[in-house]
């Protein structure tokens, strides 16, 4: 049976009136998001590779391992949620 398009309740324009103000929301959030994630300072790292070829060549960084690490023992992995077969 086909239904005729009947008109628009006010719970139906409240309920599109919600919606379109969401979509609103997430839009300026994501937004802001993005202008703020091109700034200085914004908490993204850029790599200086000038300073790091300066400390690689002066022999302050090598090509190793750093001293602290080691390969996981059993008991380490153990903590993390089991041993690895």
């Amino acid at each position: 049976m086909i239904q005729k398009i009947r008109h628009p309740r006010p719970r139906d324009l409240k309920f599109l009136g919600l919606v379109a103000v969401t979509g609103l929301t997430i839009a300026l959030y994501l937004d802001t998001g993005l202008r703020l994630a091109g700034e200085t300072g914004s908490g993204w790292r850029k790599l200086n590779l000038d300073a790091l070829t300066q400390r690689i060549e002066s022999g302050e960084l090598r090509e190793r391992e750093a001293e602290w690490y080691h390969p996981a023992t059993e008991e380490e992995t153990r903590g993390a949620g089991g041993t690895i077969p």
